[in-house]
Parts: C-alpha cells; structure tokens; sequence
C-alpha cells in the first residue's frame, strides 16, 4: 500500500509517500508559510521523481490540528479533494500527536508545545509503551505557567519539543531538573509519522468520513477574535 502523508499544521509544508515497510520519499519547506503556493505542486514533483501516477496512491493521512488555522484549511481541503477524487480512504490524526511520535521511543513524557498566540501554547502530553503512543492529555490550550503546574510532580524525564523553543528561553523551558528539550530536527511536524501513527487504524480500514472531517482548531481565528472585538463580544 502507497500511503499520501501531508501535514500543513505549522509553518512546515510537509508531504511524504510511504508504505507498511519504507518511507520512500518525503519533503519539508519550513519557510515562511507557502502552503498555498507550494502544496499542490510538491506533491505533483514528488510523485514524479518517485515515477508514481496519482492512481498509484491507495490512501491518504493528514494531520486535523489543532496549530495554523490557514495552514489547516489548506491541507485539509487538498487531501479531502484528492481522496474525492481518486476515490481513496482518507486518515487523520492531531498535529500535536504527529509531533509527538517524531521522539519514537523516549522513554518519558513527551510534551510538544506549538504557539497558539495571546501566551498560550497549544499541547499535550504523550508516552510511548513500547511501540504504541498514549495520549495522556488530549490537545488544549495552556500558558506555560500552567503547564509547568500540571507537571510539577513528575519524577520521570520529560522532553519538551516545538514551537516553543523559539519563543522561551532555554532557562525558561528547563523549569525543573527532569527537563529535556529536543533538537531542532524534531520541533516540526513530518507527514510520514502519520502513517505510522496511524498504522492500526489503516490496517483496519478505519478511515475518516470526509463530510464531517474538520480540522481541530480548539480556538477562534484572531479574524473572528479581532471582528467580535469590534462588535464588542469580548473586551
């Protein structure tokens, strides 16, 4: 099975081509938010340089959020359309997890922390058993203050990985001695962790219903934010 990954949820424009076994090709432009610009034809140029035919693909994984709201919509609707399309199942997991499973095997909590904007963080909290990535907080939005209060206790490493790296301190972020932060390499998003993320649910066709697949936002954009401002909805 050929399997079209795409993640759009961060500045990182994402895609890959896998299968059960190999990770054939896989692209990531992390500049300057060009999803609109450079999804479609990164995907036309990588299934030629793999001499693969859109026909070829069996099925399709995207990343739902929650992180860009543009960047979301943009993927989302890409993929909804190819798998329109070339009437292929379309699979979907959150972005947060999707940047979780990059740390494959940490033996720890795995915490990935991706900027939502007004001083919060949109995250959550991973760990691996084994092979097998466990949700323990499901994706929310938390300033790190209280982040660093839902982890005070916690004895066993903890690996902080994102965005927000590039908005705290190192300091900042090592907030207790179990504190690791991940290198550079592993704050984006990479469209091939979906599918192996998601590797059970594919095996046992427990694809996304198209009609009703929206992405995980968890907010209202800063234009509805801004707009209910105006109207005075909000102070």
């Amino acid at each position: 099975m050929k399997i079209l990954c795409v993640d759009t949820s961060s500045n990182n424009c994402s895609l890959a081509v896998v299968t059960e076994d190999a990770l054939l090709g896989e692209v990531n432009i992390n500049y300057n938010l060009q999803h609109s610009t450079l999804l479609m034809p990164l995907i036309e140029e990588l299934l030629q340089r793999l001499d693969m035919e859109a026909k070829d693909i069996n099925a399709l994984a995207v990343s739902t959020g929650p992180g860009s709201f543009t960047g979301l919509r943009i993927g989302l609707a890409a993929m909804k359309g190819i798998a329109t399309g070339l009437q292929v199942p379309l699979y979907a997991a959150d972005s947060l997890k999707v940047l979780a499973y990059g740390a494959f095997g940490f033996q720890g909590l795995i915490v990935p922390m991706v900027d939502a904007l007004r001083g919060g963080f949109y995250t959550g909290i991973y760990r691996f058993n084994k092979e097998h990535l466990e949700t323990h907080q499901e994706p929310v939005i938390l300033t790190f203050d209280e982040l660093k209060e839902r982890l005070k206790d916690e004895t066993q490493p903890i690996l902080i990985l994102g965005e927000a790296q590039t908005k705290l301190s190192p300091e900042v972020l090592r907030f207790q001695e179990n504190v690791l932060l991940a290198p550079p390499v592993l704050n984006i998003p990479k469209a091939a962790n979906l599918a192996y993320l998601l590797k059970e649910r594919i095996a046992r066709g427990e694809s996304e219903d198209i009609h009703t697949l929206v992405p995980l936002y968890l907010r209202k954009s800063q234009a509805e934010h801004e707009y209910e401002k105006k109207k005075g909805l909000r102070s």
